[in-house]
């Protein structure tokens, strides 16, 4: 793509990289710029605008923070899938691994085993170590080739039979971990840590990891399952609608 045509900056006490990012801003807003578009290098966009290519860098890397666009492999910058941060905030039951990302997730890997779970995992979820043999159910989450994503569900095998659930079954299983177990549950508490990625944890961009520890309850406040996340920050996008403290 090229910026020829590209509106110019104005003469005004307005910041030249604030201007740069409002034009990118409104051309995403019309149309203009769309989904998956790449934007010119930076030597061409530093040209038409007259300016350093720092100030270039400093407008793209604020327009990647707020989430219309992203770094994809090879470092090309392109225009990203603007999620609707109130439609997707982390106040609605839905997988954040599917939902948060700003690109879309073409296709999601599972597998599992059985396994007597640890004491930190039972005392979640309100079972004796010795009673809970559990199902661990591990998804890999791809944007194209690219791994964005990772999770592991931790739940009873009592549930899976109660919901008819053969672990032999990817197709039942993948709709399990990517939505069905949110279509379960009533409400979930929630932890984020951000960290620096393991060499093993194979996720793109080589940014911080946002890990999410997750509780899912489901009616009459019976817990259902325990759940992590492990998301590359560069490619996520998370919302809170937060309301004042009302103070008796």
């Amino acid at each position: 793509m090229t910026c020829e045509g590209w509106p110019l900056l104005e003469e005004t006490n307005i910041p030249s990289y604030v201007q740069i990012y409002d034009i990118v801003f409104q051309m995403i807003q019309t149309g203009e710029l769309r989904e998956g578009d790449l934007l010119p290098g930076e030597n061409l966009l530093a040209a038409h605008w007259n300016v350093s290519r720092t100030t270039v860098r400093t407008a793209v890397r604020k327009l990647e923070e707020d989430g219309f666009l992203y770094k994809a492999q090879g470092k090309r910058t392109m225009v990203a899938n603007r999620i609707n941060r109130l439609d997707n905030g982390l106040q609605w039951m839905f997988n954040p691994c599917l939902k948060n990302c700003i690109s879309p997730v073409t296709s999601v890997q599972v597998s599992w085993n059985l396994q007597q779970c640890g004491k930190y995992v039972a005392d979640k979820l309100g079972y004796s170590v010795e009673s809970s043999v559990m199902a661990s159910i591990d998804a890999v989450y791809y944007a194209g080739d690219l791994r964005v994503a990772s999770s592991v569900l931790m739940v009873h095998s009592s549930l899976l039979e109660r919901w008819d659930i053969q672990l032999q079954n990817e197709a039942q299983l993948s709709e399990l971990v990517t939505t069905g177990i949110y279509a379960r549950a009533s409400r979930s508490g929630i932890e984020l840590t951000a960290m620096n990625p393991a060499e093993e944890d194979e996720l793109p961009g080589g940014g911080p990891v946002v890990v999410m520890e997750e509780v899912l309850v489901g009616g009459k406040d019976e817990p259902l399952a325990y759940l992590k996340h492990w998301l590359n920050a560069n490619w996520y996008r998370f919302a809170v609608d937060r309301k004042p403290l009302q103070l008796c």
